[in-house]
């Protein structure tokens, strides 16, 4: 069925809009092989035709897959020379049974081209072991303020979950929502992300967002980052981070921003300069150790925000950076005060932390 739909999909007599119908059934096992750069990607379904829409809006697509250890493994992988290729209202279950744990990635969608859109799709990724996981994997490959293969991705109005949950833990893993390397001016919005992993230590992580490409816009979404320690009283567990910011020149707005149930939660961290987080709703919650905000990044606005924990230990905003704005926040640790055993409002320390405007 998977080359059924490759050939529809890369067949110029389909035309530029191809509709899916139907219920699809995917039972993989065995994948192609593609070199990207270093990475070795199996591509169960490739795109390398331009300008084209797949609209999942009459179809219901359920993938089994039984064994993806041997490579990198994408759902859709998207060739560099298919510029402008748009998802509309996929429908998709993935469900990942792999005979042991793995240090490998399965991304929903491993993107290298220029434009990619996804606007109201619904998918849910399901691993019931150790498994690296990414909802969409947008490698822009050059660390450059001009054009990259993979820029101007946009997701719109969409639901993204990848979960990984497994009872033994023995390798590093870690869970995106979405993770974009180096592209610059992507778009996301109105999207509710969701990542899950379950571990016993920093060496396994929950992450909603991760971005270090310039430019990118981030308005209106639900963000979470879960690590199943709903208890919230041990350090060892997996670590959780709503969202992590390595880009230059972030924009992010108007979003809720949760890590929850974890070793340590954090709702964002920024590590980039001249960042504006303006009007979220962060949150670091069940965990002994939470931090809402923690910002590296110099020349950073941070205002407008309603900044909350319910850690026994929280630093509500913990900054180390110079020359920021820090103003008009609202912030307060929610857990009842017998419970508390340390905390801090803004925690502002080091040599680097200096001529910065907190009001």
């Amino acid at each position: 069925m998977q080359n059924e739909l490759e050939q529809i999909i890369n067949n110029p007599n389909s035309g530029n809009e191809i509709k899916l119908k139907g219920k699809i059934r995917l039972s993989i096992n065995q994948g192609k092989t593609f070199t990207v750069g270093r990475l070795c990607v199996k591509g169960i379904i490739q795109i390398a035709r331009s300008d084209i829409t797949i609209d999942g809006g009459d179809a219901e697509i359920e993938v089994n897959i039984d064994d993806c250890t041997t490579s990198d493994w994408s759902l859709f992988f998207v060739h560099p020379m298919a510029r402008n290729v748009q998802f509309n209202n996929l429908r998709i279950r993935i469900r990942i049974q792999n005979p042991q744990h793995s240090t490998r990635t399965f991304s929903f969608i491993y993107n290298t081209a220029y434009g990619l859109k996804l606007n109201n799709c619904h998918v849910e990724m399901y691993s019931d072991k150790q498994l690296n996981m990414v909802g969409v994997y947008n490698n822009g490959n050059l660390d450059t303020h001009m054009e990259t293969r993979a820029d101007n991705l946009v997701i719109d109005n969409c639901l993204l979950k990848a979960e990984c949950v497994t009872k033994e833990f023995d390798k590093e893993c870690v869970v995106y929502g979405v993770y974009n390397y180096l592209a610059n001016s992507i778009s996301i919005q109105n999207t509710f992300i969701y990542a899950i992993n379950v571990g016993n230590s920093d060496r396994q992580k929950a992450i909603g967002v991760y971005t270090n490409g310039r430019f990118g816009r981030f308005i209106g979404n639900n963000i979470k980052a879960n690590a199943s320690h709903n208890v919230g009283r041990e350090k060892e567990q997996a670590y959780a981070f709503g969202f992590i910011n390595e880009g230059l020149y972030s924009i992010i707005e108007s979003n809720n921003i949760v890590g929850e149930w974890a070793g340590m939660s954090v709702g964002l961290e920024n590590r980039e300069a001249f960042a504006i987080v303006s009007g979220n709703k962060i949150l670091a919650t069940h965990t002994i150790c939470g931090r809402s905000i923690r910002n590296y990044g110099n020349n950073t606005i941070i205002e407008c925000n309603v900044l909350t924990s319910t850690s026994r230990n929280a630093r509500l905003i913990e900054h180390m950076a110079h020359n920021c704005v820090i103003s008009r926040n609202i912030m307060e640790v929610l857990m009842v005060q017998s419970e508390c055993r340390s905390g801090c409002g803004i925690y502002a320390v080091g040599t680097d932390c200096t001529e910065n405007i907190i009001s």
